[in-house]
């Protein structure tokens, strides 16, 4: 048996190697590569799997796993980021969302049923979404931080969620009472362990890496095991554990130690779900499959598009944000898998919700490697919508000249703007968060709400007579349309844009950029000169001294934030 489980895993792995390499090969996403091994080794076709009972077992803890890891990449103080909308857009979401579901499947399905799929369609993958844009290097943008916090809302939505499905057919306010009182103690005894306990121990084990890795898994899998003797999913445990352990600092030096058994955890994760497809014996409901896929690709973008311009956010942000949350979550999984467990929803339809995992999971990736080209491709369309964001975000003077335009008012974009203002330069700051720009209204700042793709918004700004623009948002598309733009208005102006890569940097250049920032060759260099001109005592005077102004940056950085 032993033997028999390995080769099972020998084949996951070299088929998800194999197609893995095909659809790289064609610039496929990963995703899709994972799925369809999956799909080839299942029964629908080869069934070289011979143990997907134990396979099922060895999924579920990779599921709890990954959920401790999301868990430990989830901080709450991310949703003071984005002020209460995302909380608001996440709560909205996927009450709308789970109504709509649930409507959709009362046509077909018990009511029993019906509820568990309004609640599988609510959820967004919080593994995938985060993985779609930390490959993209978008957690940092506007509509990163905006879908980070409405996962976390809906994370939370979830977790409550799941300890109540167990009295849906025998519901009694009893039963209801001591579910959810489960729930809020298994809640205490994490923050109670975090606050008193969990510091110290990390703490003592904090010198032996090794030591710290093994402790912080012992943690997930003590709270998995408290979970199940309650009578939740191992997941829940899991992923609360990992939200006890985010705000301690030692939570990169274990995400770090982590990160390769994550990566090859999703693997399984998404070989798994693949083989789980039975195409032989499945009844479809074509109908059916067709209104909750449209449900989750459309309507779900739709309402998260709706509530943010309701808020005055712009196209671009409202509608990448909405993009990215098109698919079903890895709770939508635990859900189903319970809800077959308690005989709350059968066999054909969990596969159904496997199905629609499968689908959504791999066509949203697509959605995060061409967020932009489809953007562009519905700009038009949504040029009305446009006049919903505020018309009076802005502070512009009458006539301006010689100025600095700045693009981007986040992270680096604070220090040119201390900078600028020592310097006494006249400038404006260009930013598609309504937050920011309200802020920097208060503190009479030039400045004007829009987005750096919106033609309009740049001829605002009288690039005729700018001395200098600079950009610090690292999308590449946008730069060189900023570029473009500048150039043919004013071929003297001094252009600096950000890159994330040296061959887009190289591509900028060609495009007509003077300077390009690439953060990682810059520190390099800097570190480098430090090297050339400076003695040991000098280099720790330097790194206290840029100490004491990173502290400064976070005070100036609240004050707008």
């Amino acid at each position: 048996m032993q033997v028999s489980i390995f080769f099972d895993i020998v084949i996951i792995i070299i088929f998800a190697a194999l197609l893995a390499n095909i659809v790289r090969f064609f610039k496929q996403p990963l995703i899709l590569g994972y799925v369809i091994a999956g799909l080839l080794i299942g029964p629908s076709f080869f069934s070289f799997i011979k143990n997907p009972e134990y396979l099922s077992t060895f999924s579920e803890i990779g599921i709890a796993f990954l959920l401790f890891i999301v868990g430990m990449e989830l901080d709450f103080k991310r949703l003071k980021e984005v002020s209460n909308v995302v909380i608001i857009a996440g709560i909205l979401q996927s009450l709308l969302t789970m109504g709509v579901g649930f409507f959709i499947a009362s046509f077909w399905l018990d009511i029993t049923q019906s509820i568990y799929l309004g609640l599988i369609v609510a959820f967004s993958s919080t593994m995938v979404v985060i993985k779609l844009i930390s490959d993209k290097g978008q957690l940092d943008t506007l509509h990163g931080r905006i879908v980070l916090g409405i996962l976390l809302v809906q994370d939370v939505i979830a977790v409550i969620a799941l300890p109540l499905l167990p009295t849906i057919n025998n519901f009694s306010y009893s039963l209801f009472s001591i579910a959810l009182l489960k729930g809020i103690g298994l809640i205490v005894f994490a923050f109670l362990m975090s606050k008193y306990v969990f510091y110290s121990v990390l703490k003592a084990t904090a010198k032996l890496p090794e030591l710290l890795f093994v402790t912080a898994l012992a943690i997930c899998f003590i709270f998995a095991s408290f979970a199940a003797i309650l009578g939740f999913s191992i997941a829940i445990g899991a992923f609360v554990a990992g939200v006890a352990l985010a705000s301690f600092p030692y939570n990169l030096e274990i995400v770090g130690r982590i990160k390769s058994l994550k990566d090859f955890f999703i693997i399984i994760f998404f070989v798994t779900l693949g083989s789980q497809l039975n195409l032989n014996n499945f009844n479809f409901n074509i109908y059916l499959i067709i209104a909750l896929i449209i449900t989750v690709l459309l309507l779900k973008p739709v309402i998260i598009f709706v509530i943010l311009k309701f808020f005055k956010y712009g196209n671009n942000t409202s509608l990448l944000s909405g993009m990215y949350l098109a698919q079903i979550s890895e709770f939508s999984l635990v859900i189903a898998a319970l809800g077959q467990s308690l005989g709350h929803i059968t066999k054909e339809t969990f596969t159904l919700v496997i199905l629609i995992s499968v689908f959504t999971i791999t066509l949203t990736s697509y959605f995060g490697q061409y967020d932009k080209k489809i953007y562009r491709l519905f700009s038009d369309f949504l040029v009305p919508f446009e006049r919903y964001s505020s018309e009076e975000l802005r502070r512009l003077p009458k006539e301006i000249s010689a100025h600095t335009i700045l693009i981007g008012a986040h992270r680096m974009g604070l220090n040119i703007i201390k900078t600028l203002k020592q310097k006494n330069e006249n400038f404006i700051v260009v930013d598609f968060n309504p937050e920011v720009i309200r802020k920097l209204i208060k503190m009479n700042i030039n400045c004007i709400y829009g987005d750096i793709s919106n033609i309009d918004v740049l001829m605002h700004l009288n690039l005729k007579k700018a001395r200098m623009v600079i950009s610090t948002v690292p999308n590449t598309l946008d730069n060189m349309l900023l570029i473009e733009i500048i150039r043919k208005e004013h071929k003297d102006c001094i252009v600096i844009v950000r890159s994330s890569s040296a061959f887009e940097a190289l591509n900028l250049y060609k495009k007509g950029a003077d300077f390009v920032v690439l953060p990682e060759l810059l520190a390099g260099q800097k570190i480098s000169d430090y090297l050339t001109h400076l003695n040991d005592r000098e280099i720790k005077k330097w790194g206290k001294t840029y100490k004491d102004n990173l502290a400064k940056s976070m005070n100036y950085e609240d004050g707008i934030w």
